[in-house]
This record gives structure tokens, C-alpha cells and sequence, in this order.
């Protein structure tokens, strides 16, 4: 017992002494204010204004964990009046690279629609549902790192969401 209690009295002062160093060396090491990361602000000053027409949508991501297994998925499209055929609009994403900077933004082009299945509906009852734009290349790489941009012909929303990776399967050989 006499051992535990003089271990007890020198380990107190050692571990106040070890946290008073870290937090020393660790405030140190801090990056001057000039040489911070940017703030969100001046990022989207980079990116250029909307062209007529289009408007600027800026999707802020949360930090996530093992972004490497995530996904982000853009889904543009409006709220419109359908009835009981499913409805959908065709545009292709396009990838930009900004230049100078590196960071990338989508554009969506192309878009047409739209278009429905013509089955005769039981009714004419007419609802409002969100009508997507089918593209490509809507599925991305998640980094919370930076802002997601994407420049949307006027009268669309943009909605997102994330996808998880599960765990490889091995496939088996026949």
C-alpha cells in the first residue's frame, strides 16, 4: 500500500506538468490569421457569378466521418402539377474546374422535359410533386472540406442527399 500512495504523489504533479507542455506547444503551432484556411465567404468569391438565366446553389456539408465511404448525390428538379403519370426532365451535369484555384463545380445543361408516360389516368386529379431532372454524373465525392456548387437553370431547386458504403462482398466464383 505504501507504494501505490508514493506513486500517487508524484504522478499528480507530472501529469499537471505534461498537460501545461502540450497546451503550450500546441497553441504554438497554430497558423498565423493570415495564413488560415480561407472562410467560407471569400471561397465563393472565387466562383464565378451566376450567367443569365442560371442561379448559384451552395450545398455546406457536414463534416462526416470516413468521408472516404461517402457519397453526395445532386438531384435538381421543381415542384409542378402532375397527374397519375410519373414525370421526369433529361440534363447532363457538367464537372468545371475553377481556374487557379482547383476546386470543382457543376453546371447543369441541357435540360428538357417534361416528360410522362401517357396511361390513362382513373381520374384527372392533379397534384403537386417534385419533378426530377434525370442526368449523369450526379453522384459525387463527399469533402465538407468545401462548399458544393452548383449553377441550376432559373425556376429549378436543387435537393441532396448522402450515401454510405457498406462493406465489400466478395462475389463467388461458379
Amino acid at each position: 500500500m505504501l507504494h501505490s500512495t508514493q506513486l500517487h504523489t508524484w504522478l499528480k504533479p507530472l501529469g499537471i506538468a505534461l498537460a501545461c507542455f502540450f497546451l503550450n506547444t500546441s497553441n504554438a503551432q497554430e497558423a498565423p490569421p493570415d495564413e488560415a484556411e480561407p472562410s467560407t465567404a471569400s471561397v465563393l468569391d472565387a466562383f464565378p457569378a451566376p450567367q443569365s438565366g442560371y442561379t448559384r446553389h451552395v450545398i455546406h456539408l457536414p463534416i462526416g466521418n470516413y468521408e472516404n465511404n461517402l457519397k453526395i448525390e445532386l438531384l435538381a428538379g421543381k415542384v409542378q402539377e402532375t397527374d397519375c403519370n410519373p414525370s421526369h426532365y433529361t440534363g447532363q451535369f457538367e464537372e468545371k474546374i475553377l481556374e487557379g484555384w482547383g476546386y470543382n463545380y457543376y453546371e447543369l445543361k441541357n435540360v428538357e422535359g417534361p416528360a410522362s408516360t401517357k396511361m390513362a389516368c382513373p381520374d384527372d386529379k392533379q397534384s403537386l410533386q417534385f419533378v426530377p431532372v434525370q442526368s449523369n454524373g450526379s453522384l459525387l465525392q463527399y469533402n465538407s472540406n468545401l462548399p458544393v456548387v452548383v449553377y441550376l437553370p432559373e425556376g429549378l431547386e436543387l435537393r441532396w442527399r448522402t450515401w454510405v458504403a457498406t462493406p465489400y462482398n466478395t462475389a463467388l466464383t461458379e
